[in-house]
């Protein structure tokens, strides 16, 4: 008891969510509500007043009525040191407040990194595809013309030339709807320039599914989810879904939407799409960013080599802020897209439904936001990406 207590006062933070536990074998072990800690030398923990401040942003936007609810979760590559949530999960008055443990919220883009890019790392890692295989040695659909060039590596930095969206898919068949997008022209040549393609992702999705050669759900929970403890995690949520946090109101009837997918690629193809459709927890998605920001390991659980983590998350020759599946945030500001981030601030990625990690790469500080802005704006006028910003600066400052 001694021992927890003056754990707890180094780490500067409460019992609950700043205690370390013990290094076990497998992080499966450990109760959903404790905290990871590796077994490496602890770095400094983030400063309780910074963490304050981050925690109140979230609360004041919901009291503001920014969005219904949200949640967040801080720590470094060791410690968890703050998990919380405020919020309901609509604006009803009688509506049950949200959870960082059991509340689901749709990730959104959040996917392109949570499950595709894991999932092409693990795939690296395992031997099964390499970055510069061509995309068509996997679809072969997917070919002809400038197609036949573009790599995995291109998808993964949005430089294939795959167009953008789809906004013109007629099928409600999942099936019809992969074949459409495989085969549509590109947009532009491949390796010319960044052109952020959700489109890109399904794709990715579905090399990454044929190299692993079973559903990628599938392999994803039992090479990254389940090692590390995210137990909430998942793809193609039906709906409607009780833990779900609503992103849609729809029309007839008139209720909340919750689970399915918020983005409309995903939910024609049931959800599991590569570029949207996971569903997770604030208290799962610390587990994912302490692992990343400790290179690949958690607890002695290690998902990922030190050198796949640093590979992916490092910024690609003229792709402006763009890694292999993750964005960067310049501490130069703004990068035009064929120039190449100089020095890194932070790195991670976001989501429309008002979701992101950052995580530091020199500190190895992190923090995951998760909110449902998309539910019935009340504020119209929100710019969500600068404030994910402004938590993550709260945290870890420029200067």
């Amino acid at each position: 008891m001694t021992r927890k207590l003056l754990l707890c006062i180094a780490a500067l933070a409460a019992c609950r969510d700043g205690d370390p536990v013990r290094a076990t074998r497998d992080v499966r072990d450990e109760p959903p509500g404790m905290v990871e800690r590796a077994l490496t030398p602890s770095p400094v923990p983030l400063p309780a007043p910074a963490i304050v401040e981050a925690e109140q942003m979230v609360k004041n936007r919901v009291a503001r009525e920014w969005f219904p609810s949200g949640a967040i979760a801080v720590g470094n590559r060791v410690l968890v040191q703050r998990v919380a949530a405020y919020g309901k999960v609509t604006w009803d008055e009688d509506a049950p407040p949200v959870s960082a443990d059991s509340t689901l919220y749709d990730l959104a883009s959040l996917t392109k990194v949570v499950a595709t890019t894991a999932a092409i790392m693990a795939l690296v890692e395992d031997g099964r595809l390499t970055l510069d295989d061509p995309v068509r040695r996997w679809v072969p659909q997917f070919s002809g013309g400038n197609k036949d060039s573009v790599t995995v590596r291109h998808l993964l930095t949005h430089m294939g030339g795959v167009r953008a969206g789809a906004s013109d898919i007629a099928s409600e068949v999942p099936g019809d709807v992969r074949r459409y997008l495989i085969t549509r022209p590109l947009a532009m040549k491949p390796g010319k320039d960044v052109l952020y393609s959700d489109i890109g992702f399904v794709i990715l999705w579905i090399v990454a599914q044929r190299a692993a050669d079973e559903p990628l759900p599938r392999y994803l929970k039992r090479r990254v989810w389940g090692p590390l403890g995210m137990a909430s995690t998942r793809m193609g949520v039906e709906t409607p879904c009780a833990r779900c946090a609503p992103t849609l109101q729809l029309e007839n009837p008139v209720e909340p939407y919750t689970g399915g997918s918020y983005d409309e690629v995903a939910r024609r193809m049931d959800g599991v799409a590569g570029n949207a459709g996971v569903f997770s927890t604030a208290r799962d998605l610390s587990r994912f960013a302490a692992m990343i920001a400790n290179e690949g390991r958690l607890g002695n659980v290690r998902v990922f080599q030190k050198r796949t983590v640093r590979d992916f998350t490092r910024p690609q020759p003229g792709a402006g802020t763009r890694a292999l599946g993750w964005e960067v945030y310049c501490r130069e500001g703004k990068v035009p897209d064929h120039e190449t981030c100089g020095e890194v601030y932070a790195f991670g990625h976001s989501g429309a439904t008002g979701t992101s990690i950052w995580i530091d790469p020199v500190g190895r500080s992190w923090v995951v936001l998760l909110t449902n802005r998309t539910y019935l704006p009340r504020v119209e006028d929100v710019d969500m990406q600068a404030f994910r910003r402004r938590v993550y600066r709260a945290l870890v400052p420029s200067e």
